[in-house]
């Protein structure tokens, strides 16, 4: 796994993309929730926030294309069986050094369960996105 300082400046280097109303709404750490998306969360979690979860390039080493999309199909399929209101989404990095990384922006997720499933999947951590700002909380 890559040092806590690098992955941290990766993840706030990062476009958090996410498909809402179809329009691409791009997010970043420690920055407000856009208006329209943050309605969309406190209507499927209340004050609770939505968790942005990727199943690709787990402890932030880069893995091949066929595990990430078998562990993406893994993700799909727990997500899908939950029933739980999900936004596509895909973060980008700004540098273009590092490949897009899909994803979701799940609600209906408590904490403790939202950092099971990052672990399940080596995410090093995951991004928070309230009705108020997007933060990033260590797996």
């Amino acid at each position: 796994m890559r040092a806590r300082t690098e992955l941290s400046d990766a993840f706030e280097s990062t476009d958090y993309c996410v498909e809402y109303q179809n329009e691409t709404v791009t997010l970043n750490l420690y920055h407000p929730t856009p208006a329209g998306l943050a309605a969309w969360i406190e209507g499927h979690n209340g004050p609770t926030p939505a968790w942005l979860i990727t199943a690709y390039n787990p402890g932030g080493e880069a893995a091949s294309d066929r595990d990430n999309r078998a562990r993406e199909s893994l993700l799909d399929n727990l997500l899908d069986r939950a029933g739980l209101a999900c936004l596509p989404a895909v973060n980008r990095d700004t540098a273009g050094s590092w490949p897009n990384e899909p994803g979701w922006l799940v609600a209906g997720l408590e904490e403790g369960m939202a950092r099971q499933l990052g672990r399940r999947f080596g995410q090093a951590a995951l991004v928070a996105v309230d009705r108020e700002r997007v933060d990033l909380i260590w797996s």
